[in-house]
């Protein structure tokens, strides 16, 4: 009867785990994940909840940084004029320094966009601080 106990208690704690285990995210995949969603629903207000105070944002071959209130703005109005039909990030990684990167595809309409996002740690949250739209041509 004791080994019928802890059989089944043994089992309750498998079965407990390896439920938690499926839900388990590292701090970098919940910034992709959230990027991701963010641009599926071409949400600036979304998308600057990710971004560093300062981030430098890269629309085809204009390079600027702004401040995360600049940057809603501008995004806003690309997103406005391109709305995500479908986004995907089809690599992402980390370096040795501590730097995330994603790069994937965002489409709108019949144009296409490499994205390209750079994030590290700043205290204690993963912030972006490079974002990058290149149209495929």
């Amino acid at each position: 009867m004791r080994n019928k106990n802890i059989v089944i208690t043994f089992m309750s704690l498998l079965m407990i785990m390896s439920s938690l285990s499926g839900f388990a995210q590292t701090t970098e995949e919940k910034l992709i994940k959230n990027v991701q969603e963010a641009l599926k629903s071409s949400s600036s207000r979304e998308l600057v909840k990710y971004l560093h105070e300062r981030v430098e944002i890269k629309l085809d071959n204009e390079k600027k940084d702004y401040s995360t209130n600049q940057a809603e703005i501008v995004l806003k109005q690309f997103f406005q004029k391109n709305p995500a039909d479908s986004t995907e990030f089809i690599h992402d990684s980390k370096s040795d320094g501590g730097i995330v990167y994603a790069i994937g595809s965002y489409v709108s309409g019949n144009k296409k966009y490499r994205v390209v996002i750079r994030a590290k740690q700043f205290k204690t949250d993963y912030k972006i601080y490079r974002l990058e739209f290149t149209e495929d041509r």
